[in-house]
Order: C-alpha cells, then structure tokens, then sequence
C-alpha cells in the first residue's frame, strides 16, 4: 500500500514551527527578558538556501549587537524624552541612510542595527531597571533564535547549485559573441536590438542577484569579482558595438569577404559555447581574436578583454579553494544612489519625530510601543521598490496576527502563566503562517501576522497588562504600521519610476563629470554607470515592460562615456582635432542640459552619443 505523502509546505511548516517554540523554550528556561524575541528570530531567519540561512544570520546577529549598545548609550546620553526622541531619530537616519547605500545582508544588518536600537531604548525608557537584562535578553535570544532554526532547518535546506550562474554567465556570453556575429553580417537592426537586449537584461538580473546567490559560501564571495568581471566586460562588448555600429565607415562595402568570415568564426564559437559551456576551440578563438584586433582594433580589443574574464572565471570556478587570485579583468564600482539613502534618512526622522510628537503630547502610554513598530516599517521597507503596496499586505497581516493574539491572551488563555499552555496555543497560528506564505495570494502578509502575533501575544512572559492596556498596545504597533504607510505614500514617496529617475540623473552627473576628471577618475566614472545602467534595466522591468528604450538609452550613456575616453586618450596623444574639442564641449552642455529636464534624459542621451560617435569615427580603425 502506497504511504500518502505529506505536502512540503506542511513540512517547512512543521520545521518552523518546532524551530519557534524550541527557541521559546530555551528562552524561557533561562529566565530571558522577552523570551518571544527568541522564537520571532527563528522564524525570520528561515531561508530557502543554506547560503542565504548562515549568513543572515550573521548579520542579523552583527546588528543586533550594534543596535544594543546603541540603545543603551541613547538612554544613558538622553536627559529627557525629547532627547531621547531626537537621539533615536538620528540613529535610524544613520542606520537607514547605510542601508540604503550599502548592498545585500549587509545592508539588512543595518536595520537590524536600527530596529534594535529602537526597541532597547525605548523599552529600558519604560524599565531603567531592566535596561541591562533588555539588551541582554534581545542579543541572547537572537543568538538562541539563530542557534535553534540553524540546527533544525539547516540540514532540509537545499544547497543552491554553484554551476546555475555559470551556466547563466557562459549563455549570455555566447549571445554577446552571436550579437556580434550578426552586426558583423549587418543583420536586420530590430533583430540585433532584441538580442542586445535580451543580452542586457540577463547580465543586469544575475548581477544583481548575485549577491543574495553565493551568500554564506566563502569560496564562492573569492570568485565574485570575476564573475562581475565577466559581467561587465560583456557589457562593454555590447557598448563597444554600439560605437562601432553608429559610425557610418564600419564595416564598409569593400571588407564583405573577411566581415563573413569572422562573423562565421564568431558564430562557430558562440555555439560551442552555448552547448558545452566552454572555450576549448583555442585555435579558432584566438584566429578570431588576431583578425578582430587587425581589422577592428576597438572591437577587437574589448573581445579579447571579454574572453580573458570569461576563461579566467571557467578556470577557477570548480577548483575547492580559489588559490591565488588574480587581478580581475574589469573595474567594478558599485552605485550608490545618495539621494534616495538621503531621502530615506529623512523620512525615518519625519515619521519618528512625529510618532513622538504625538507621545509627548498625549502622554499616551503605548506610544513607545507605536515608536517600535514605526521604527521597524520606516528601516526595513526603506530599501524596497514599492513599499507602500507592501505595507498594506503587512498591516492587513499585522492585524490578524493582533487579533488572534488578543483571542488567544484574552478569551482562551485569561490569565494563563504557564508558558507550556501558551507555546501549544502558539502553534496553529505559527504552522498557518508558514503554510500561507507558500501561497500568492496570502505570502506578502503571512510573516507578518505570525510576527505580530508573537509581538503581541508575548507567549512565555507570565502577565501582560489589564486588557484595556493590552488592547491599547495592539492597536498602538498597529499605528506605526500605519504611520509608515503615510510616510512612504505621501511625506517622501518611493516606486521604480522615482528610482529610475534617480538613477538616470546620476548616470548624467557621471557623464558630466567627465569631460573635466583625470585618466584615473574617468575610468571610475564609467565603472560606476555602468554598474548603473544595470541597476537601471532591473529597475526598469518592475513596472514597464517595454525595455527597449531604456536598453538603448543605458547603451548611449555607456557610448557617450567610452567616446569620452576615447576623445581623451586622443588629446593625450596630440591626435585630435578642434571639431573633436568641441563636440566633447557641446556633449557636456547638453547633458547639463538634459539634468534640468527630466522628461528628455533618454533622448538627450541617445543625441549625444550620435554626435560623439561620429567625432570618434575617423580614428576608430588608429586605435590599439
């Protein structure tokens, strides 16, 4: 007789839930200060990769750490609640303005950073006394939260395959060498766009997946930079064609003999490498590579850097330790969008001060409470797309967590001490939870409720207040709920569009820069678009999904950036001409144009890169 089988969601359920309350347990064993914190940890840490469990873990660990004593200073330092207030402003500005400039776990380490100092220092402000054992008892139950969930989900968690992103990487690159290939044969100019895009958009979601991917394995973080080498070395192949395909002498009618032939090449190669992953034809490669640099120096020498990143990655990728590394083929400088991290520190404060202002003003004895969960919505959400959507699913979640904490604490377990009675009244609203998050329609608000409910229902602490309180304090975490809501959707909105708007006029400011940086900043300066350019494409796919123009405007911003260092290298040389001069002037006003009037920036940028590449044109075949 065939065993039914159980479904997966109700095993990750069962995982979790066991996580939870063994985590409580312990808490409760060791006599912690809100043991809930423990079993709260052991939830969230739950990550679908081993990678991703450890090493978010570590981080949250590393900010709570932080955030304690961060707390702990803010209540020594702050004389009155008004210091204490403005003291706890700054430091979620702080802590939320890193987060946004920063990448990965390492930015949620940030907020956790925030959050705790929040949840310290406005719970010792309640509890001198207990200040101590409060960030004693936070730090110990996140380490038991983490210790616990690890050990009991650790071995069920699926390792992520190492080879996927090579795989991903050896495809878009044997794409970029057909691309290639068929600009070569001068194919049809729709057909070669929607491969250059289909190229772009790969690279840009793998790079920016890339970090979350190899989280928690160290010898895979060794070999990051050569697969962002990689990354953008394919796209600098694709800026490269673009340059050589907008001037109107490349190729000329006279060169079709050897055009089809290295196309023909080319393609071979890029076969191979789609189908086995792999650049063993090393005579055909370097043929190719010789006849490139011959007949198109700038083409040619940005396919050799291409094919020096991809073997250097292939080379090392299975090895069990990476050995020496070597230097990476391709500058990589990370964006770092400083308005949108400015605009977050402030909105962090708005929402804080004001959530303050109404608990000094009321005297209102939740309000500390309401602090915390405005301080968690304002930190955590800052980094999202769009968070005002999100915290909607979050507060429809936050209240049936509320409202089943309050039916568990007020009409099933009425006065009820006994923290074995309060965990088992815990699990069918942990084991729900978990199970909802599997599903579409309920995933945005099923950690939510489940955290919530733990948040409010407090299982292992003997007593919570009288029920008018209790119930006051439930509605209280949710007004910061709300309060974060009204913060993201009216006082400094976010959405990809003010993203990408963001992006666009710091990839401007970039291009405008150059004209008057050094060799070495020039080079920067373009490390940094086009790190740019591809957060700008993953962007771009949240709310529009015509991509085109926002390829081909990323790919005139990156144009406009090599025809500048080109133009450089140039004058260094004493090889240029007064017309190239003052096409270079004319790019810059252009784009300092284009920086006051947002609703033209693609077009700017496509217009510019037109007139720069026919500047560069006459020298492009003298360039080595």
């Amino acid at each position: 007789m065939k065993m039914p089988t159980i479904a997966p969601q109700v095993l990750l359920a069962v995982r979790g839930t066991v996580a939870a309350l063994l985590a409580l347990a312990i808490a409760v064993h060791l006599h912690l200060e809100c043991p809930y914190w423990a079993a709260m940890t052991a939830l969230i840490v739950i990550q679908p990769t081993r990678g991703l469990l450890l090493e978010k873990s570590f981080y949250r660990l590393i900010g709570t750490g932080v955030g304690s004593l961060a707390g702990i200073a803010m209540l020594h330092f702050a004389r009155s609640p008004v210091m204490l207030i403005a003291a706890l402003a700054l430091w979620l500005a702080g802590c939320v303005g890193a987060g946004n400039l920063i990448y990965g776990l390492r930015s949620y380490g940030a907020m956790v950073a925030a959050c705790t100092g929040a949840v310290i220092a406005l719970a010792g402000y309640g509890n001198p006394l207990q200040l101590h054992a409060l960030a004693f008892g936070r730090v110990a139950g996140i380490i038991i939260g983490i210790v616990v969930s690890t050990t009991v989900t650790l071995f069920f968690t699926n390792r992520r395959s190492k080879r996927e992103t090579l795989a991903r990487l050896t495809k878009a690159s044997a794409s970029g060498l057909l691309w290639l290939s068929w600009m070569l044969q001068r194919r049809d100019e729709k057909a070669l766009a929607g491969l250059r895009q289909d190229v772009m958009v790969e690279i840009a979601e793998v790079e920016g997946t890339i970090d979350s991917v190899w989280a928690g394995s160290i010898d895979l973080k060794h070999r990051k930079r050569q697969a962002r080498s990689l990354i953008f070395s394919l796209l600098t192949l694709l800026e490269a064609g673009k340059l050589a395909g907008d001037t109107p002498n490349l190729p000329s009618p006279e060169s079709e003999a050897w055009r089809g032939a290295l196309a023909g090449d080319l393609a071979q190669v890029a076969r191979h490498l789609d189908e086995l992953g792999t650049l063993k034809d090393a005579a055909r490669l370097e043929a190719v590579l010789v006849e490139m640099r011959a007949r198109l120096p700038l083409l040619g020498r940005t396919l050799t850097l291409l094919v020096a990143s991809l073997q250097q990655l292939v080379d090392t990728w299975d090895r069990a330790a990476p050995g020496e590394e070597r230097p990476a083929v391709h500058l990589f400088i990370r964006h770092r969008d400083w308005r949108e991290a400015g605009r977050a520190a402030l909105r962090a404060v708005c929402a804080i001060a004001a959530v303050g202002a109404l608990w000094r003003l009321t005297g209102w004895g939740a309000g500390p409470l309401m602090l915390v969960a405005a301080s968690i919505m304002v930190s955590f959400f800052s980094t999202h797309d769009r968070p005002s959507v999100l915290l909607v699913n979050v507060f429809c979640g936050a209240c049936v967590g509320v409202a089943a904490a309050f039916l568990c604490r007020l009409v099933l377990l009425p006065g009820v001490s006994d923290p074995l009675l309060q965990g088992i009244a815990c699990i069918p609203v942990i084991m729900a939870g978990i199970i909802a998050q599997a599903y579409r329609r309920t995933a945005l608000g099923a950690m939510d409720a489940t955290l919530f409910f733990l948040l409010v229902m407090q299982p292992g602490v003997p007593q919570v207040p009288a029920p008018p309180l209790y119930l006051e304090g439930g509605a209280a975490a949710l007004g910061g709920v709300a309060v974060a809501i009204l913060a993201f959707r009216f006082l400094l909105p976010v959405d990809p569009a003010r993203r990408l708007n963001s992006l666009l006029t710091a990839i401007l400011r970039d291009l405008t820069a150059m004209d008057g940086a050094d060799s070495r900043g020039l080079a920067k300066s373009r490390a940094r678009t086009q790190h740019r350019v591809l957060r700008m494409l993953v962007t771009a796919r949240k709310f529009d999904s015509n991509l085109g123009p926002i390829v081909e405007g990323g790919l005139s911003a990156l144009v406009i950036g090599r025809s500048l260092q080109l133009l450089r290298e140039l004058a260094m040389e004493e090889a240029g001409s007064a017309e190239t001069s003052e096409a270079v002037h004319e790019a810059t006003l252009s784009l300092s144009d284009a920086l006051r009037h947002p609703e033209t920036m693609l077009g700017s940028l496509e217009a510019v890169a037109c007139r720069l590449s026919l500047s560069v044109e006459p020298y492009l075949e003298t360039l080595s």
